[in-house]
């Protein structure tokens, strides 16, 4: 026997001192056997199954992460604390062994440690350079190796606990993942059959959401119809004919709920329900026509509605004139409006005289001012005409312009402007008009050459004529064959046209041309040479765009004429 093997087997008594070294070899072996019951009876809890080397190396985790032995009692572990060990552990076992043990399946647990076999053997001269982090940010995870590792002998669905004490791991079970390691960092495992089971659950439970609210809609729609039947008030009416009158507009354009709601705010009906009811059951083929009504506060729904309909007592009718608009089509809108034909308006009109009009009138063409009438049902053709020329005659008097052939010249001159020009060249189209009626101007020796007189005369819509139409005398509103004025007005201009042709523009122009039909860009010359420039500027765009070019006053609807003519000359 050697002297070592001697000094190593004598009777205690005769044993050495124990160095310092020894001592706390000793210390680090009893505290090490401490931890490894902790490790294993935390993995039991937490359902986790462990080998001997797992939990050896988690116990020297343990230690390691607080800085050697402690010979004072610990204070107990959190959850995070033993989660940290633990990956501190399989950094450990990279270090001393250079491999990561097997995995242990999920569904096994790993036997007892077997106490006769011999603790591993550590260097204990090899630094030791790592640290447990015991309050890591579980919230940034490196992405999930390519190689799918996992934390050895933990399985993901046995390790999706629900702790209370670590928020990030909780928010990321939540979604189906689980935050392990191994020797080279941390990695988040996603746990496929919780993570399909969750969005299983969170689709239908949107389905469910969407459904339930279609459901809720549908039923509030019902509801609302039931309501509009049951509760009072809902299609409340009044009885009888109603009380004290009240004169009651309907504006162009409005239905019968806006009319119902527009009754119940002046208390002429009780409800809009019972108006549009008694609508339904009076089943007239005819609509409620814009004008004044006379009604009643307070009148049942099925008097107002006979009222409205013209079922009941008299109301009131309409008629609108537009700018431009011949007296022909005026006859046939009164007729419309009414009970008379329109031979009935037209025999009415036949001495315009009678409605204040000049000897040389030849009907009230010009005169009828553009605007909305309503009168009564039971108003007379001629009460009609005399309403509709009562607000001409007011301009001439706020004009000034009492003469009868002047106010005459001027309702003619006004109806060509209306024609011939857009509004903000009225005043400018008409110091034109006036140059070109002076007999002695060099550029058109008194004759207006303007397409609009033509087509009057010609009894046509149509901006095309032909040239045999341009020469023909016989049209006496031919303007190019007849100096002056026309023998009357041509349609009915607005009071701006009558403005502007009694307070006409002083320029030099003859000519004028649109050159741009889309904007109304209009275009003046003073000569013809300067007006042919802007007739070919006026082509050239109608080249580029031909769809809004429709035709033009001759053969070549572009060409000016030699004595002066202007091209589509204004805006209509």
């Amino acid at each position: 026997m050697t002297d070592e093997q001697s000094a190593g087997t004598g009777s205690p008594s005769e044993q050495r001192p124990m160095t310092r070294r020894e001592r706390r070899e000793r210390e680090q072996a009893a505290e090490l056997a401490r931890r490894a019951q902790q490790v294993r009876a935390d993995a039991s809890e937490d359902g986790v199954a462990t080998t001997p080397e797992q939990t050896t190396q988690t116990a020297q985790a343990y230690n390691k992460a607080e800085g050697g032995t402690q010979t004072d009692e610990p204070a107990p572990m959190t959850r995070r604390q033993r989660w940290a060990a633990l990956r501190a552990a399989s950094a450990a076992d990279e270090d001393l062994s250079g491999n990561a043990p097997a995995p242990v399946p999920a569904t096994e647990h790993a036997s007892e440690p077997d106490h006769d076999r011999a603790e591993p053997e550590h260097n204990t001269s090899q630094p030791t350079h790592y640290e447990a982090d015991q309050n890591q940010d579980l919230g940034d995870l490196d992405p999930l190796p390519q190689d799918g590792r996992q934390y050895p002998g933990f399985d993901a669905e046995e390790s999706d606990h629900d702790h209370a004490d670590d928020d990030e791991d909780e928010e990321l079970e939540a979604l189906g993942y689980l935050t392990v390691a191994d020797g080279s960092g941390k990695y988040t495992v996603v746990n496929e059959e919780k993570a399909a089971e969750r969005a299983k659950r969170r689709r239908r439970r949107y389905l469910v959401l969407a459904a339930s609210f279609v459901v809720f809609v549908g039923l509030l729609a019902v509801v609302g119809i039931g309501l509009r039947q049951l509760i009072p008030g809902t299609n409340a009416d009044y009885e009888g004919p109603g009380g004290e009158p009240v004169t009651f507009t309907v504006n162009p354009g409005e239905g019968p709920i806006v009319i119902g709601d527009r009754l119940v705010e002046e208390d002429i009906v009780a409800s809009t329900g019972a108006f549009t009811d008694a609508l339904d059951e009076a089943q007239s083929v005819q609509d409620i026509q814009p004008g004044d009504y006379e009604m009643k506060r307070q009148m049942s729904a099925s008097e107002a509605a006979d009222r409205l309909l013209g079922i009941g007592d008299p109301g009131v009718n309409y008629v609108a004139v537009n700018s431009g608009t011949r007296i022909d089509a005026v006859y046939e809108s009164i007729a419309d409006a009414t009970q008379y034909s329109v031979e009935e308006v037209e025999e009415a009109a036949t001495d315009p005289t009678a409605y204040g009009l000049p000897e040389q009138a030849e009907s009230l063409e010009g005169y009828i001012a553009t605007g909305e009438y309503r009168f009564d049902v039971d108003a007379s053709p001629e009460e009609i005409l005399q309403l509709m020329i009562e607000p001409t005659m007011e301009e001439f008097d706020r004009l000034g312009i009492t003469d009868e052939d002047d106010q005459f010249d001027l309702v003619t001159i006004a109806s060509i402007l209306q024609a011939e020009a857009r509004t903000d060249d009225f005043q400018t189209v008409s110091g034109i008009i006036r140059n070109r009626l002076d007999p002695s101007n060099p550029e058109t020796a008194g004759y207006l050459q303007i397409d609009a007189t033509v087509i009057y005369g010609l009894g046509t819509q149509s901006l095309q004529f032909t040239a045999e139409d341009r020469e023909d005398a016989s049209n006496e509103y031919n303007t190019y064959a007849h100096r002056g004025l026309p023998p009357g007005p041509i349609g009915s201009p607005s009071l701006e046209a009558l403005d502007a042709a009694a307070e006409p523009e002083d320029n030099d122009y003859y000519y004028w041309v649109t050159v741009n039909i889309e904007t109304g860009e209009t275009k003046f010359a003073a000569t013809l040479e300067e007006h042919n420039e802007n007739v070919d500027e006026y082509r050239q765009y109608c080249q580029d765009n031909p769809e809004m070019c429709g035709g033009g006053s001759n053969d070549d609807p572009s060409a000016p004429s030699t004595d002066g003519e202007s091209v589509d000359n204004g805006a209509q």
